[in-house]
């Protein structure tokens, strides 16, 4: 299925970082593992929740803004479109990695 950009590319980093810490659990359970292996494995975990912790920030920032943008307080928000997008480019950043995935958006590209 494909992703709208945005806000669904939240889901879209959450599936892909759940399906690598599977992956990241299932090799640590492997017993012909090398140490190295492991080392690896348990980095790609730290990233996993990394990641997740990442997302969170930036969701819980483009609420604020989206929250300001809609107040009816006559606080300036011009501010707010442009760290809306500065949110989008971090969002696909992350994504990044997951580019040759079927549901990835080529939108989500752009510098």
């Amino acid at each position: 299925r494909a992703y709208p950009r945005f806000v669904d590319i939240v889901e879209f980093l959450s599936e892909r970082i759940s399906e690598d810490e599977a992956a990241a659990r299932t090799l640590l359970n492997d017993r012909t593992v090398s140490k190295s292996g492991e080392w690896y494995e348990q980095r790609l975990l730290l990233e996993c929740e990394a990641k997740r912790r990442l997302i969170g920030v930036v969701e819980a920032a483009r609420q604020s803004a989206l929250a300001a943008m809609v107040s009816d307080s006559l606080q300036e928000t011009h501010w707010a479109p442009r760290s809306l997008d500065w949110m989008e480019r971090s969002l696909q950043a992350l994504a990044l990695p997951y580019h040759d995935h079927p549901d990835f958006e080529q939108g989500w590209l752009r510098p």
